[in-house]
């Protein structure tokens, strides 16, 4: 994987990283696409992996609910890959946590997707569309995801809301600082471009998630066992370079001192 002495290469000022435990390392690499809504996420998503094996991908999206007689939006629903379906919001009080003008179906939400999360040799993908304000009402898929990023033996794929304001959520925040963890950000522009490219990386990651197993650790930097170009090219663009794997905020323009240090807890709002 990418190692964070390559992550913090080029940037000035020193980090202190004492008593902290780094990222463990993996073979796999997790990858996520943001954009604005309406930009074609979940699209990307669900054409790219329609292309992999089924036996070896888990996980959900999300798609729209809507009232059968009236075609009016009652709020989102969750779909796995292997058909179930479950509500996520709803416009009608009483499911859960309010965000914005829906309230979070938590239970139906939690018992549809918490086991998608857990890791299995036999499942060398898992997909996540999304993680966002609604999702993040769950501790508990918070705590999953965090687990199944950290895994040496899968990868996650999946999507990020865009930044309000300038400013991402917490959680989303530290997944996108992770050195093992690219971030694509999708435009209308761009996006026929970026699904090919995603759709050859699945691949490649699929495909070396399951030679290891058998193999020693992939490593990036040198390409040891047989990761393909495009794979190397695409973490090397795509990793954040401000990324730390220390859960650190680096700012060169601060000295040391002032560098604000996250807790776990604060990874997990």
């Amino acid at each position: 994987m990418v190692g964070a002495e390559a992550v913090l290469q080029g940037v000035q000022g020193e980090v202190d990283v004492s008593g902290v435990e780094p990222v463990p390392s993996s073979s796999a690499i997790n990858v996520f696409v943001t954009g604005q809504p309406g930009v074609g996420k979940t699209s990307l998503v669900l054409n790219a992996v329609k292309k992999l094996p089924k036996d070896v991908v888990a996980g959900f999206y999300t798609l729209e609910a809507r009232n059968p007689k009236t075609g009016e939006k009652i709020g989102l629903d969750v779909e796995t890959f292997t058909g179930e379906r479950a509500p996520l919001s709803r416009l009608r009080r009483g499911c859960g946590p309010k965000v914005g003008k829906y309230y979070f179906a938590l239970e139906a939400f939690e018992r549809t997707v918490l086991p998608l999360l857990t890791p299995s040799k036999a499942i060398k993908l898992h997909v996540v569309d999304e993680v966002g304000r609604m999702e993040l009402q769950s501790d508990q898929f918070k705590e999953s995801l965090m687990g199944l990023l950290a895994s040496p033996q899968v990868a996650v794929f999946g999507s990020l809301p865009a930044c309000r304001f300038g400013h991402d959520l917490p959680f989303v925040e530290a997944i996108k600082r992770r050195p093992d963890t690219a971030i694509l950000t999708l435009t209308k522009s761009n996006r026929d471009a970026t699904a090919l490219q995603v759709e050859d990386l699945l691949k490649d990651i699929v495909g070396s998630t399951t030679s290891a197993a058998a193999e020693s650790s992939l490593d990036l930097q040198t390409g040891s066992t047989g990761s393909s170009n495009s794979l190397r090219k695409f973490i090397s663009a795509n990793i954040l370079p401000s990324s730390d794997a220390f859960g650190y905020h680096l700012e060169s323009e601060e000295p040391a001192e002032k560098r604000r240090k996250l807790t776990p807890d604060q990874l997990l709002l």
